[in-house]
């Protein structure tokens, strides 16, 4: 894999009606992470989609790919990943 290689994913923000923190979600790997604000569930997010792919990069398993189609927040991982 390309040393310049950028992975994008698709995040949807939602608001957690009893709590009123912010989750933050990504359909295409499903994965999320949550933060009392949408800049945190972000951060958060950004470190657990680096271990997800890190996990199924060490399994030999294949890195979803997400075709930039829709509008909307992407989150991007640069690979190598620990530079993330």
């Amino acid at each position: 894999m390309a040393s310049d290689t950028l992975f994008e994913y698709r995040v949807r923000l939602l608001k957690d009606k009893e709590t009123g923190q912010v989750v933050a979600e990504i359909p295409t790997l499903g994965i999320a992470d949550y933060g009392l604000d949408s800049q945190q569930a972000l951060h958060r997010l950004q470190r657990m989609v680096v271990f997800h792919l890190e996990c199924l990069l060490a399994e030999g398993q294949p890195i979803p790919r997400e075709k930039r189609s829709h509008r909307g927040l992407y989150l991007k991982v640069p690979y190598p990943l620990n530079a993330a």
